[in-house]
């Protein structure tokens, strides 16, 4: 039996992991140049709950991609913080429905350009055609992920 290669370098799932740690990393430092105390996390629920409407815990963590206790959390500090609230569900007095505060739509508004400016420089010098086949094949790769 042939002795498999353990390196890692140019496997696409390491590549778009270190990537997006990577990222993570850049936005977690220049977020913190300008607001205290936030983190990408609680950011990215926040820009979720800016559309105006109300979500459920489940819809929150199905879009930042993390458990029902790392939201819960999640929603605890932003609470703490005045950013968003959680009122019961009307159609389920058990469930939870957590908004967006006029406190929390300033941040938003205040840290959104950087996340414009930081998804401009990361795609320096790719042309729009590269862009956007970049952005089918990682879309194309998560939905392969989700199967798995």
């Amino acid at each position: 039996m042939r002795k498999q290669d353990k390196n890692l370098d140019g496997k696409i799932g390491h590549e778009i992991g270190i990537t997006a740690g990577v990222l993570r990393r850049v936005f977690a430092a220049r977020i913190r140049r300008q607001v205290e105390d936030i983190t990408p996390e609680q950011f990215a629920v926040l820009v979720r709950l800016s559309s105006g409407k109300g979500m459920n815990q489940n819809e929150i963590a199905d879009y930042v991609l993390k458990d029902d206790a790392t939201i819960t959390r999640v929603l605890d500090s932003l609470e703490k913080k005045k950013l968003a609230v959680r009122q019961k569900a009307e159609n389920d007095r058990r469930a939870n429905v957590a908004f967006i505060t006029p406190r929390g739509v300033e941040l938003v508004e205040q840290v959104f350009p950087l996340i414009v400016q930081i998804d401009t420089k990361l795609h320096d010098g790719l042309k729009d055609e590269e862009l956007e086949t970049a952005v089918r094949v990682l879309r194309r790769l998560r939905g392969n992920a989700m199967q798995l």
